[in-house]
């Protein structure tokens, strides 16, 4: 009795971990840096957002992605 106890606990826990994984995985937002040399002609390209993220610019549209640009 008591092995099938700490079985259904244990069971009950990694449940838990599971649910907590998944959900934590979903919340989760990731940044994307380009570093730029200060010398570097204003106006010049960076970098492919769109493909970095493997996006094409219609998704990205679709799942209204924000690019937000800040100087440091």
């Amino acid at each position: 009795m008591a092995a099938a106890q700490r079985l259904r606990v244990c069971r009950g826990r990694a449940l838990l971990c599971f649910v907590l994984v998944a959900v934590w995985g979903a919340l989760v937002s990731g940044q994307i840096r380009y570093s730029i040399r200060e010398e570097t002609q204003k106006g010049s390209f960076v970098g492919n957002i769109a493909k970095d993220l493997g996006f094409d610019l219609q998704q990205l549209s679709e799942r209204g992605v924000r690019i937000i640009s800040r100087a440091q």
